[in-house]
């Protein structure tokens, strides 16, 4: 009887310590993550500064500069650039030694990659810090899902809506615009772009060309006779009037901003086509040797927080890859059940397809 209870005793003293080595580590866990981010605070408000890229629009602006408002110690500055503008001019001050920023939020396309491959990125992932942000279970796919680097470490997304490649004015075409429309004859010299050469023109393309192959670039660029600007708002009054009825890889902040100023885009339907998913202007991307790096962690939890997903989101009318954010914009949401079979043109793994398109803008350019 005795050694009976001995060797009971001796296997719950086992489990105790069992329970006691796991949860130990947990704790530790939770008591870590917390002194890093007071640490991180208080290194941020030191620092006093966050120099950042952002999109066009002042919906974003006003959204992304709310975080100076809850931190008000840290002097933020936003200064609004294409990405392919941003990217030249950020190469050009690296070549003469300058480190001037912490933070780019923006849309992303085949050249980031290659500033990412030279050693220029820091990973974000590093950088998730808050549990509810570092969470997989907050995201839809999880936090794999939201980066578009092969890493998955890099570039991370938190918008996910459907790609709007093109955009048609419903009073002058008169059935739902497709894929196929976009080549056929009757078009020609009634369609808008964007520049092709970058951003979402040539993100689009990039599913086009994936889709339809090389000769349906060339009729849309050719034969289609598009008319070419680098002016989203002009783009969109073309649209909106009928004088150019398709408008093709037009930013959807542009429709967002008109609308809010009270334009009417009542008139404004979305092609149908394949699926194709974007994240917009709706990412981050850290460069290396970033000026304010405390500042920079700050920011990018604060970002991806739920309630701060939740407001932007709703201001800029898109939908946060956060599972707990509600959908704000039903009509562009993506059917994450289907999700395996979007094309994702800003994702590393898409710049085969992308190189395809400016080789036949390059063809196109040399006749």
């Amino acid at each position: 009887s005795l050694r009976y209870d001995d060797a009971m005793m001796k296997k719950i003293l086992f489990l105790i310590l069992v329970l006691f080595a796991l949860l130990a580590p947990r704790s530790g866990r939770a008591a870590d993550w917390e002194t890093e981010w007071n640490k991180t605070v208080a290194a941020a408000k030191a620092e006093g500064q966050l120099v950042l890229s952002i999109p066009a629009g002042s919906v974003w602006k006003t959204e992304l500069m709310r975080f100076q408002d809850t931190y008000p110690d840290i002097k933020v500055s936003a200064t609004t650039f294409s990405g392919r503008d941003f990217w030249a001019r950020f190469l050009k001050e690296r070549e003469v030694g300058q480190f001037l920023w912490d933070v780019r939020i923006g849309g992303y396309d085949a050249q980031e990659y290659q500033i990412k491959q030279a050693g220029n990125m820091q990973p974000v992932r590093d950088l998730l810090l808050l549990p509810e942000v570092a969470d997989n279970g907050k995201w839809h796919q999880g936090l794999d899902g939201s980066f578009l680097d092969r890493e998955k470490k890099y570039i991370f997304a938190f918008i996910g809506v459907d790609q709007m490649t093109a955009r048609y004015n419903t009073k002058v075409v008169p059935r739902q615009l497709t894929a196929q429309d976009l080549v056929d004859p009757k078009w020609s010299g009634k369609i808008s772009m964007a520049d092709p050469r970058g951003g979402s023109s040539l993100n689009g393309m990039g599913g086009l060309i994936r889709s339809y192959g090389d000769d349906f670039i060339r009729k849309l660029l050719v034969d289609q006779k598009p008319v070419i600007t680098n002016v989203p708002r002009q783009q969109l009054e073309w649209l909106v009037s009928g004088r150019y009825p398709i408008a093709f890889g037009l930013p959807s902040a542009t429709s967002l901003e008109y609308a809010r100023n009270g334009g009417d885009i009542s008139m404004v339907g979305n092609m149908a086509g394949a699926l194709q998913t974007t994240m917009g202007v709706g990412g981050i991307a850290v460069p290396t040797k970033n000026p304010h790096p405390a500042a920079t962690k700050l920011f990018v939890n604060w970002l991806l927080s739920r309630d701060v997903q939740a407001h932007l989101t709703e201001r800029v009318h898109l939908n946060s890859r956060r599972n707990d954010v509600p959908v704000v914009a039903p009509e562009i949401a993506l059917d994450y059940s289907r999700i395996d079979e979007y094309f994702r043109p800003q994702a590393e793994d898409a710049k085969q397809y992308l190189d395809e398109v400016k080789k036949v803008q390059a063809e196109i350019g040399g006749r």
